[in-house]
């Protein structure tokens, strides 16, 4: 395991303890405590080897801790290598030993580095006991002016959980029990395809093909969705609901999203746009979304499907989907040009081909991942979908993300 135990007992005059900047923020995994660690004027801290900076404290799981950092190295008994910054954190409150999972991060660098490490603090505390790394990343690269510091600040993420045995919340489990129980459903829907033929006499016998019921219950679905609740709206108790533009399987997949299920990446797969239609149609938004995601990232965009893909994106409101067609018009604009008809292409795609352009030629520019918080809403016209998407669901807001560029844009705009 890459991480370190520092026992190195220094003298209270080889720490300094600065005032840092530290903000509770949103993470991904809903067992974790993430916290944003500011150091600032990073560059002007003292760099002796051995030399440890101490953030102020903060509170987690009943117990303060507070972030040690070593920006010339670590001198104790593991030494850090030349060059290396050290990174630990430290447990400030006695009491019982607890078990727990670490990881630091620097701010805006997702993929490069994360470290992660488990530990068992001990219920003592004299200063002398943290954990982390002597080598944790580059002090050349930190401070590199196209590095990691914002107005010569050094942010670093630290999350903290329990590493200790919580069971999981059942209610999920409990709700996807119910998926087509028949026993206790009170709306029940009749999923009908029928096979399609040129000939007159099958029309005339219009034979089914497929025939499937599907159970559910109208307090569900009413709270999922508009479309769903009318749906339940038209049937008087158990009469069927009949849906004939559905096929059976993408319907049942929807349901099952619809009760906490998740969809695989096989059935992704095999029905990646009628998912998208289906989900479309019954109002399941985020089923919609994820269905998108799966296709822009399995489907290759040529000369070929590129204005049908452009036409699909933007009769099915897909932004996601519309992007990348944007992307690959404008990384192929010349081919594009003289090969591609945009005859039928609506007009209101110019400002998506806009975003497009300004984002291609500006991908190389600084700062272009780190705009000023003050000037955020100057970028708002060219920051990618994803992006935009991921800003609304961090408003935490009843807002809806499935939309076009403009609609996005709009939603973020309004007041929090």
């Amino acid at each position: 395991m890459d991480d370190n135990n520092n026992n190195d007992a220094a003298a209270v005059d080889d720490r300094t303890f600065v005032e840092t900047i530290i903000e509770r923020i949103k993470s991904e995994n809903p067992k974790e405590r993430l916290f944003s660690i500011t150091f600032d004027n990073f560059e002007e801290l003292p760099s002796a080897k051995g030399h440890r900076v101490v953030s102020s404290r903060f509170s987690c799981f009943g117990n303060q801790w507070q972030v040690l950092i070593y920006p010339g190295g670590n001198s104790g008994d593991i030494v850090s290598l030349t060059g290396m910054v050290g990174v630990f954190l430290e447990r400030c409150s006695e009491g019982r030993g607890m078990a727990i999972q670490y990881s630091f991060k620097f701010n805006g660098d997702e993929e490069r580095m994360l470290r992660q490490g488990e530990s068992i603090f001990d219920g003592s505390f004299d200063g002398s006991v943290s954990w982390g790394w002597n080598n944790f990343f580059p002090r050349s690269d930190i401070i590199d002016e196209n590095g990691y510091l914002v107005k010569g600040a050094l942010t670093i993420h630290v999350g903290i959980q329990l590493d200790e045995f919580i069971p999981k919340n059942p209610a999920s489990s409990i709700m996807l029990k119910l998926f087509n129980d028949e026993n206790s459903a009170d709306v029940v829907f009749e999923i009908c395809e029928h096979q399609k033929s040129d000939s007159e006499s099958d029309r005339k016998r219009a034979k089914t093909s497929t025939e499937k019921l599907y159970h559910a219950h109208r307090f569900i679905l009413q709270h999922y969705s508009a479309e769903l609740a009318a749906l339940c709206a038209t049937s008087d108790g158990m009469t069927p609901i009949i849906i004939t533009d559905v096929k059976p399987e993408v319907f049942r997949h929807l349901l099952y999203y619809v009760y906490g299920g998740d969809i695989s990446d096989e059935d992704f797969a095999v029905h990646e746009k009628d998912l998208i239609n289906a989900a479309d149609k019954y109002g399941v938004t985020n089923l919609k979304l994820e269905a998108e995601v799966w296709y822009v990232n399995n489907t290759e965009i040529t000369i070929d499907n590129v204005i049908d893909n452009l036409l699909y994106a933007d009769a099915m409101n897909c932004a996601l989907l519309k992007e990348a067609v944007m992307d690959f018009i404008v990384e192929n604009k010349e081919e594009v040009m003289q090969r591609v008809s945009f005859q039928d292409v609506p007009g209101d795609v110019c400002k998506d081909l806009l975003a497009a352009v300004s984002r291609h030629y500006e991908k190389d520019s600084p700062g272009d991942d780190g705009e000023d918080e003050t000037d955020v809403e100057k970028t708002y016209s060219k920051m990618r979908i994803r992006d935009l998407r991921q800003r609304l669901d961090a408003k935490g807001l009843d807002l809806d993300i499935d939309g076009s560029r403009e609609a996005l844009i709009a939603n973020l705009k309004e007041p929090s």
